[in-house]
């Protein structure tokens, strides 16, 4: 993180995004009576958990600021508001991302009390885990990284099984399942899986060691074994992913043609390649941490971190949750909903536009009016085209759950609205009592 810290240029712009499209996602579920229960459930923690990457991504873009400026050292920011908050913020996160698989696609707790159950487990992890971390230092954050076993375990159970009841038995519905699942292994484990050949090659062992001692300058905790364990059960369940999944719509391309579950899926498999081929032409530098000094990274390779990583991060996630929240029921896209629908649609568009354009400026020598004009041209067409922009972005709105209740393999179950309400409540409060004890404990100064 902190060797690449000049290269986070779309931080500010992933914060807007990721708060905006959570605040809409969260206003559109509450509008949307009309979904099933477990979809409008699965829209709810989705919007959720862009709200708090949103803060998440504000912390770090203030972090980055300050160290780029030199406005905090090494030793304050150890025992600082910002690593406090920041490190909270993403044990909630991984919390929201842990407990959606529960819900969707496909409903593994086909119960009322899931809704209310999953927003009393993030009470829980937010009373109990964040003092924990903070007062031993996140020494075992690495812990953490275990809660994306069960997304992982639920997801490419469920890919697999309609994978095969697709293939072998020749039921096409069930692909809508299975292309589902998918989609969100590649939404939540999106950056992670670029490095599958790394992680497979133990490469990724390399990175490990340089980010340890860079982080030692900045975070005096040093490496403890249960964290290491942890964090290399995660590695192993983001490259298992890729490969699973790769491996599954080989199969389907080779049964049943293409399809753009299988484009996707092939593009992170090959940009894990490209990843092993750059990240082996900088061992040198990379090993220069552990030998002698830390030396910086090539130009070339930090341009290819921004134009892989740093999008597929910042702008891929997001566009990936909007594309499931529009196009498989999680949210109504008809009646009072279509002007909001319109605007999400414009407002993502014209801040991932804006943000090429942006990154290009920084890599070739293009006049800032050229670039002025390009965005411009592109409001016009959206602005003009918005309908139509639209409707091809959502190009079905088809419902798992009923897909599922006419296979017979679920039973339908109905949440009340005051659930919802409660849920956000609850993660509401627990955002803001995270960062209470962050702030208070950093005044304290007892966090060692």
């Amino acid at each position: 993180m902190f060797s690449l810290a000049e290269t986070v240029a779309l931080l500010p712009i992933a914060t807007m995004i990721h708060l905006i499209l959570g605040v809409m996602i969260i206003i559109l579920v509450f509008k949307s009576q009309k979904s099933t229960s477990n979809e409008r459930f699965a829209g709810l923690i989705i919007g959720w958990l862009l709200f708090t990457l949103g803060i998440l991504w504000f912390f770090r873009t203030v972090i980055d600021y300050q160290f780029a400026n030199e406005n905090i050292t090494n030793d304050q920011y150890s025992e600082s508001f910002l690593r406090f908050g920041n490190r909270s913020v993403w044990l909630i996160t991984v919390a929201l991302a842990s407990i959606l698989p529960l819900v969707f696609p496909y409903p593994v707790i086909q119960n009322t009390s899931v809704v209310l159950g999953s927003g009393a487990l993030i009470g829980v992890i937010t009373i109990v885990l964040v003092p924990f971390g903070i007062l031993t230092g996140f020494r075992f954050e690495g812990f953490n990284v275990l809660m994306y076993a069960l997304p992982f375990l639920i997801w490419i159970a469920v890919y697999l099984r309609y994978l095969f009841s697709e293939m072998l038995d020749d039921r096409g519905e069930d692909r809508l399942i299975s292309s589902v699942a998918a989609l969100m292994i590649i939404s939540v484990f999106a950056e992670w899986m670029t490095y599958w050949m790394g992680i497979v090659t133990t490469q990724e062992n390399h990175f490990t060691a340089r980010f340890t001692v860079e982080g030692w300058e900045v975070v005096p905790v040093g490496p403890n074994l249960p964290s290491t364990i942890a964090w290399q059960v995660g590695q192993a369940i983001f490259s298992t992913s890729i490969i699973v999944l790769f491996s599954g719509e080989m199969w389907r391309i080779i049964r049943k043609g293409f399809s753009g579950v299988s484009l996707l899926t092939m593009t992170f498999f090959v940009l894990g390649i490209l990843w092993f081929i750059f990240d082996y032409t900088q061992m040198g530098i990379i090993d220069s941490c552990v030998e002698t000094a830390c030396e910086s990274m090539n130009e070339t390779y930090l341009t290819w971190y921004v134009f892989t990583s740093q999008i597929i991060r910042y702008l891929g996630v997001p566009l990936l949750f909007m594309y499931v929240i529009l196009n498989f029921n999680l949210i109504e896209t008809e009646g009072e909903n279509v002007w909001f629908t319109r605007v999400l649609v414009l407002l993502m568009l014209l801040i991932v536009t804006s943000s090429i354009i942006e990154l290009i400026q920084t890599v070739l020598p293009i006049p800032q009016m050229i670039t002025s004009a390009l965005f411009a041209a592109a409001v016009v067409i959206f602005i003009g085209w918005e309908e139509k922009i639209t409707n091809s972005m959502i190009r079905r709105s088809e419902s798992i759950s009923g897909t599922l209740l006419k296979l017979g393999e679920v039973r339908e179950v109905k949440f009340e609205e005051n659930q919802y309400r409660v849920f956000s409540i609850i993660i509401g409060i627990s955002l803001v009592l995270a960062l209470m004890i962050s702030f208070l404990i950093s005044m304290m100064e007892i966090s060692n």
